[in-house]
């Protein structure tokens, strides 16, 4: 499987990187690291446990961690995606790194060939300032005031027009506002053109980050940053992947990087998609799969209904010859029919 021998290629660089001993150090560390934040259900203690682990690492255990998580997540590891996603969409996680260790981390990856590594370490979301010039909002004539104080509230009529709104202060009122749909924010997210401090906003909100349609939209966006559509990439499902590529929509250094995502992920098991990040289209896309399944075996194996008719009907003939019983037993009472 090409999921497979991705992941095989992960466990040789690491090896490469640190050795067996301490690329099963690594691996340990990781395995814990999932598991605790699979126990979190707050995005934003999601992100900072992530970020907090990833800061810890000198450079080469940073490498063989980020190379072993890639591995993971394009082999269907549900919880190596979930990790993924929050160091993507984190501002500060890769910031956050010395910057010698940040450098030597980037050397090591592009000596041992580890690109998507590489594309990891590189670049820095630009920190949003909230004295940024106002900007307008051609649904909705208003002052900025006015439209933020509209995106707390409950007109319906008002939020419609402020899913256009180009100023990423009333965005981020918005996108907390109970109201909203996640129809409303794919809206958002998918306008074009738009900017980029929009997009990063909604790449960011603790809630909607974690839709797949949301991360689809994104990526299908090419006002999206580029650093966060590289870092979100790696977390699309392979059906999303499939149309972020059909939609093509991406700048030439994104387009480039789908095909391998969807080499090393082609023979993935639909099974193996996380629910918790699963929209109920998809539910119910996997559990009609599910039901199609048992619909061919339920050839082989009969239903309680038919077993009940063939009950009702009585034995066949040879049924009636087996139903004798053996000389010496005890016959039990007649009519009596002996069930599991």
């Amino acid at each position: 499987m090409a999921s497979e021998a991705h992941l095989l290629d992960g466990l040789r660089a690491a090896d490469q990187l640190l050795g067996a001993a301490g690329r099963a150090e690594v691996e340990a560390q990781l395995a814990a690291l999932e598991r605790r934040v699979s126990g979190l259900r707050e995005g934003p203690m999601r992100r900072a446990v992530c970020a907090a682990w990833l800061v810890d690492l000198p450079p080469a255990p940073l490498v063989a961690a980020l190379v072993l998580l890639l591995g993971r997540a394009r082999a269907g590891g549900a919880l190596a995606r979930v990790v993924l996603q929050q160091l993507a969409l984190e501002p500060v996680a890769y910031a956050q790194l010395d910057p010698a260790v940040a450098a030597e981390a980037a050397r090591l990856a592009a000596s041992a060939g580890l690109g998507g590594v590489g594309r990891l370490l590189q670049g820095e979301l630009a920190e949003l300032d909230r004295a940024d010039e106002a900007r307008e909002n051609p649904a909705l004539d208003l002052p900025l005031g006015v439209r933020r104080a509209a995106a707390r509230a409950q007109d319906r009529f008002a939020l419609d027009r402020l899913l256009r709104d180009q100023d990423w202060r009333v965005i981020s009122l918005l996108l907390d506002n109970p109201r909203l749909t996640e129809r409303d924010v794919i809206v958002v997210a998918a306008l074009r053109p738009t900017r980029p401090e929009v997009l990063q906003v909604v790449a960011q909100h603790p809630r909607w980050s974690t839709r797949p349609a949301v991360r689809k939209a994104l990526c299908c966006n090419p006002h999206l940053p580029l650093v966060i559509a590289r870092r979100l990439l790696p977390t699309l499902l392979v059906q999303d992947l499939r149309h972020v590529q059909a939609a093509g929509a991406l700048v030439p250094a994104l387009a480039r990087e789908v095909p391998a995502l969807l080499a090393a992920r082609q023979r993935q098991a639909p099974t193996e998609i996380d629910a918790d990040e699963v929209d109920p289209g998809e539910i119910e896309a996997l559990l009609a799969a599910l039901g199609a399944n048992d619909e061919e075996s339920g050839a082989e194996e009969p239903s309680v209904g038919a077993a009940a008719e063939g009950a009702a009907a009585g034995p066949s003939a040879e049924g009636r010859e087996g139903a004798r019983p053996a000389a010496g037993a005890p016959a039990g009472p007649v009519g009596e029919l002996d069930l599991p």
